[in-house]
């Protein structure tokens, strides 16, 4: 995250050192009256941090993980149904094809499928 505001400036990265160094929570940190920033907006600030820097607390981590999960079963899922209509659209192809050669068979009384076997 880029700071905006001087005020994000002056105190963002503070909050994300001493949350860094000293393991404190933002609730800690509120308390100790260590920078004059809200409890909200330090859980904000250092979640954003972590959030970009791969950090995070392992649940975060697993929540982050099964969402990008559930987004690729998803877009598998949308893939599987795409293929199974194509396949369902070229199996008709296939028959009518057929239908097609049957019908030419029948009234021109010619071959034109080969026969199994036939040399060239």
């Amino acid at each position: 995250m880029t700071p905006h505001t001087e005020f994000q400036k002056k105190y963002y990265q503070q909050v994300i050192e001493i949350h860094q160094k000293t393991g404190f929570s933002p609730r800690k940190i509120a308390k100790l009256q260590l920078v004059p920033v809200s409890v909200r907006q330090m859980y904000h600030w250092i979640a954003i941090f972590e959030a970009e820097n791969g950090k995070g607390s392992p649940r975060r981590i697993m929540e982050a993980k099964k969402s990008k999960e559930q987004e690729e079963l998803e877009s598998l899922k949308s893939r599987i149904s795409e293929l199974e209509e194509s396949l369902r659209v070229e199996r008709l192809r296939n028959r009518l094809n057929e239908k097609i050669i049957d019908i030419a068979e029948a009234r021109w009384h010619i071959e034109i499928r080969k026969k199994a076997g036939t040399k060239r």
